[in-house]
């Protein structure tokens, strides 16, 4: 029974240590000048134009969108626009209390892609199809004409790429 009490009492403790870091929000800081969105949608209404720079808080995230609060405004932007983690040079923040509390914090050097940070397995399960984003796209199509026309008065001509090993010049 006293195994039994002991136990309980760790995974209570580990829990309210975990609780305690999730209500705080993740501080982050704009990489870029961002227009913060009042949906996580580009065509939604603007919240506020952000400068480089700007902190705030990371409150949810939903596919390549982050919702942050900076000082009195609340919105959405671009996941790729900010920087997670503590203000830069501060050091601190949630992410680096756990890492003082279960392993040495070591600096990464990350790259991203437009349209890939920010997305993991749960956000593309949770995908699902909107013919609405089908449409708007189509509003975008140009018919092979169009696409002539342009080319001719930009001063493009079409080009015959061959591949490799067709043509008779190619190395093998």
């Amino acid at each position: 029974m006293l195994f039994l009490a002991k136990r309980c009492c760790s995974v209570m403790a580990l829990y309210c240590l975990c609780a305690g870091f999730a209500v705080h929000a993740e501080p982050v800081t704009l990489e870029r000048e961002s227009v913060l969105r009042s949906e996580p949608l580009i065509d939604s209404a603007a919240v506020v134009t952000l400068p480089n720079g700007s902190t705030g808080d990371a409150l949810a995230r939903q596919g390549a969108w982050v919702q942050i609060r900076s000082g009195s405004a609340t919105g959405w932007l671009y996941s790729f626009n900010v920087r997670f983690g503590a203000a830069a040079g501060s050091g601190e923040g949630a992410g680096f209390v756990l890492g003082r509390v279960f392993g040495p914090r070591q600096r990464v050097s990350v790259t991203s892609t437009i349209g890939i940070r920010g997305l993991d397995e749960e956000d593309l399960n949770q995908a699902r199809f909107d013919g609405s984003q089908i449409q708007q796209l189509d509003r975008y199509a140009a018919t092979r004409e169009q696409a002539r026309s342009h080319a001719d008065a930009s001063g493009l001509g079409a080009a015959r790429v061959d591949y490799l090993g067709e043509s008779s010049g190619s190395r093998p």
